[in-house]
């Protein structure tokens, strides 16, 4: 009831703010508006804000900005939500709902940098004494003054007994009097310390008894020996400045110990001084090679840390904290075990050394293989110290590979890098295959660690895909900044751990490695990548040449072939005028193809000497598509060569399909022999076989493996070696390479029989169509039917010239014994065609032979007699 009564309230105070009269004026218009606004207030009870869409509306908001590109404005928000985070307050929601209900198009309106100006003045720096005694210094002379406290005292009668007192002292320096003795500051010296100090120095007794032995005690020999290794001169030990060696001095022997067993001993102390002195001489001479630099520069760190702990030993000794025995044996365990990593280190120096100048990278190699070495005889301490030299040295290799692979760019110190640039002046359309190349020594080995060779070919094609973008203008240069680059190093590799990791150190390496590359692989890699295959379209570009060379449309491919025969065989002079063949081709392909991709196009020709009577003369006639130079690196040159060599071997099988056709759409004046219809079968289905073997069989599933295989390339030197890879393939199915040049050819040979046939039994047509009154006038000609004999001549050469590779007209022939003729060699040329594919199939090169073999031999198990 009091919430009723209190919104009662509230609503007449409401309604009389509003219509502004005297309720008791118009007691009717009062009630109408009361009942209006407590129907309305009722209807409108809303709850509180809900503090999860709050929430999850901040979060769209960070996520939009964060999309936008706007990570500067996303950070900023996150900052001031987490402050908010630490207040408690139950209208926090409502709050932030308002500011969210006020924001207006935050992303095109706010500026981070407006939010510097709510930044509250940084309170003034504390006052220091520096700065006090700058402004007011304290070394004023009047302040060192003597004062005079008594002056103005009743006590006068005793200031001057007081002055005189002060001026019997001394003078001082400050009243500039420069009587003053400085002995008077020397303290008088400890007679029996200097004697202990006199006794410490034993070389000064050796010094008068040249030729006598000298006994010193154990920690004397301590003390010398740390010196020793510290690389100190010392006179227990001696310094062969010219053989850079450390001898023993014999005169010092221990009063306690046998001269030969403290000698052996000393010996050892001594070797060791010998490698870590030659390892101290090392780190003394100038390198200009960066790589080098770095790698002496660890060795000095490390034989600081050697100094350092010579130097707790010797404190150890001096001033210990318990009272310890003082042994030579026990120092002997200690250093060893201090000196196992430097001699280590000592051991690979002296090694590499020589092969530095020729071998900038080869102590790496040397640290990689140590490192492997004393994870596998569980050298823990050894693991982790050449772990972590190597990759201190690691780091300054990773530079140029850093700049390679992010910007495209090689350094000064290119000659230690293993690529250099062979052609910068190389055409574009090469780029990818001849501007840059992997730097190889006398035996073809690639000139880097061998560690890193397993990842050398990512590096390569990282760096050319940026200078690839580069060329194509798309390349930003700050794209690899805006994402953390994973580091390399002991930690990241083997783990923050000091115990051995279980895994050989190479895996791991590999593997941290790999994805240090793969940072920086991934960005460049899938630009390049989408262009190819987006803006570029590499794939629309490889069926355009399956539709251009390889009949991959069937239909249009052999109309454009026949346009051809028939201007062939209309004997016309100017059937092989390119500039006529282009505009036939684009007019045939253009309507399968865009407009713009059949104006690429281009054929070309040669003149041919001799037309229709040998297939290879329809090598003449060429076809070109323009390619942009970024498919040209990937679909080479050498490539264009066998799409040409199959688009010929092609036209050659239509040829001779459209001549036998032809036959068939004669009607004949006669009736035509057994032996006619016997050939004109058998022809019809070799070339069928053989067209069906090249389209249906080698093109359709060579093609079809190598689109899946570019579809998961990732680079342009994966994607070039399956294109590659795809038309050596391609013209070895097809019979076109070396290794089956004989059953090609004849393969060719059986072709020109189906050209004979043809031109045999259109010469006999003819003469059955000719004149009756004529007829004894013909029928004393002799047929002009050329006839095959065996081809001697280069294939290359033939389809240069156009010649008719052996066939060459005959006069004493009838069309009938040119049938015959033709029978006899088709009967020849089969076994030996089917013979070759079945051997050749049978040591594993391609079975799809064997098939094609048994195909051909189909029709003639059928054969009968005639």
């Amino acid at each position: 009831m009091a919430q009723n009564t209190r919104i009662s309230g509230l609503t007449d105070e409401l309604i009389q703010s509003i219509l502004k009269f005297d309720p008791a004026t118009n007691k009717h218009a009062y009630k109408h508006a009361k009942d209006i606004a407590s129907r309305n207030l009722r209807g409108h009870q809303y709850a509180r804000t809900n503090q999860f869409e709050v929430t999850a509306s901040l979060a769209g908001l960070d996520e939009k900005f964060r999309i936008k590109s706007r990570d500067d404005l996303a950070d900023a928000l996150q900052v001031r939500l987490q402050k908010l985070d630490g207040y408690t307050n139950k209208y926090k929601p409502d709050l932030l709902s308002l500011l969210l209900q006020l924001a207006d198009r935050p992303l095109e309106n706010t500026q981070v940098e407006a939010l510097e100006l709510l930044r509250p003045p940084s309170p003034p720096p504390p006052l220091t004494w520096s700065e006090i005694l700058h402004d007011d210094p304290y070394s004023d002379e009047e302040i060192w003054k003597d004062v005079d406290y008594g002056g103005d005292s009743s006590g006068d009668d005793r200031t001057p007994k007081k002055r005189a007192k002060l001026q019997a002292s001394p003078p001082t320096s400050v009243d500039g009097d420069e009587s003053y003795d400085p002995e008077s500051c020397v303290t008088s010296a400890d007679k029996e310390l200097v004697a202990k100090l006199e006794a410490a120095q034993f070389w000064s007794s050796v010094a008068s008894e040249r030729d006598s032995e000298f006994e010193i005690t154990e920690l004397q020999a301590v003390r010398e020996t740390l010196f020793m290794l510290a690389g100190l001169q010392t006179n227990l030990y001696q310094i062969d400045k010219k053989q850079h060696n450390i001898r023993l001095n014999s005169k010092y022997v221990l009063n306690h110990a046998r001269p030969a067993t403290m000698g052996h001993l000393l010996s050892q102390f001594a070797h060791t001084g010998n490698c870590v002195g030659q390892l101290r001489q090392w780190t003394g001479k100038v390198s200009t090679s960066p790589l080098i630099q770095t790698f002496e520069a660890a060795v000095r760190k490390r034989l600081l840390l050697f100094d350092r702990s010579l130097s707790t030993l010797q404190h150890e000794h001096l001033i210990p904290q318990a009272p310890i025995p003082v042994s030579l044996l026990q120092l002997y365990s200690d250093v060893q075990t201090l000196s196992m990593p430097i001699l280590r280190l000592s051991r690979i120096v002296s090694d590499i050394e020589p092969q530095l100048l020729k071998n900038p990278f080869s102590h790496l190699e040397a640290l990689f293989e140590h490192t492997t070495l004393s994870q596998m005889t569980l050298e823990v301490e050894v693991f982790s110290y050449m772990s972590g030299v190597f990759f201190e040295c690691l780091q300054t290799y990773l530079k140029p590979i850093r700049r390679w692979m992010e910007a495209g760019e090689l350094g000064s110190d290119e000659d230690t890098f293993f690529v250099f640039a062979n052609d910068s002046s190389s055409d574009t359309n090469s780029l990818w295959h001849d501007r840059y190349v992997l730097r190889r020594d006398g035996q073809n080995k690639l000139r880097s660690p061998s560690f890193l060779q397993p990842a050398a070919k990512k590096i390569f094609n990282t760096g050319k895909s940026v200078v690839f973008l580069k060329e194509l203008g798309i390349y930003d240069t700050d794209s690899h900044a805006l994402a953390p680059e994973p580091h390399v190093d002991h930690a990241t590799v083997c783990g923050a751990s000091n115990e051995m990791p279980l895994s050989p150190f190479p895996e791991l390496f590999q593997t941290a490695f790999d994805g240090w590359i793969r940072s920086k692989y991934s960005v460049a890699s899938t630009v390049l990548r989408n262009y190819i295959f987006k803006t570029d379209g590499l794939m629309h570009v490889l069926n355009v040449f399956e539709i251009l060379y390889l009949g991959r449309n069937g239909a249009v491919f052999e109309d454009f072939a026949s346009a051809v025969f028939e201007r062939i065989d209309a004997r016309r002079r100017g059937w092989s005028d390119r500039y006529i063949l282009t505009e036939l081709a684009r007019g045939v392909f253009g309507t399968v193809l865009a407009t713009s991709n059949a104006d690429k196009i281009v054929v070309r020709s040669m003149k041919a000497k001799a037309q229709g009577k040998s297939v290879k003369g329809l090598a003449a006639v060429s076809i070109r598509y323009a390619l942009p130079w970024s498919l040209q690196n990937i679909i080479q040159r050498s490539s264009i060569f066998v799409y040409q060599e199959v688009f010929t071997f092609l036209v050659q099988v239509y040829r001779v399909k459209y001549l036998v056709q032809r036959l068939r759409t004669r009607r004949p004046a006669k009736p035509r022999s057994n032996l006619y219809y016997k050939l004109q079968h058998r022809l019809t289905w070799f070339i069928d076989m053989v067209r069906s073997y090249l389209t249906e069989t080698v093109i359709f599933f060579t093609t079809l493996d190598m689109n899946t295989s570019m579809e998961k390339a990732e680079d342009i030197d994966e994607m070039a070696h399956i294109h590659t890879k795809y038309t050596m393939k391609l013209h070895e199915r097809a019979l076109l390479s070396t290794d089956v040049k004989p059953i090609h050819k004849a393969i060719i040979e059986v072709l020109d029989l189906g050209v004979l046939f043809a031109q045999a039994k259109s010469t006999d047509h003819k003469h059955d169509a000719a004149p009756k009154t004529k007829k004894t006038q013909l029928s004393g000609r002799k047929s002009t039917a050329p006839v095959l004999v065996e081809d001697v001549s280069d294939d290359d050469e033939d389809a240069k010239s156009g010649s008719d590779d052996g066939v060459k007209n005959r006069t004493d022939q009838s069309p009938r014994e040119i049938l015959k003729m033709v029978d006899r060699e088709f009967e020849r040329l089969l076994p030996f065609i089917t013979a070759g594919l079945r051997s050749v199939g049978r040591v594993g090169a391609e079975p799809m032979w064997e098939q094609l073999a048994d195909r051909l031999e189909w029709a003639g198990k059928k054969d009968r007699v005639y």
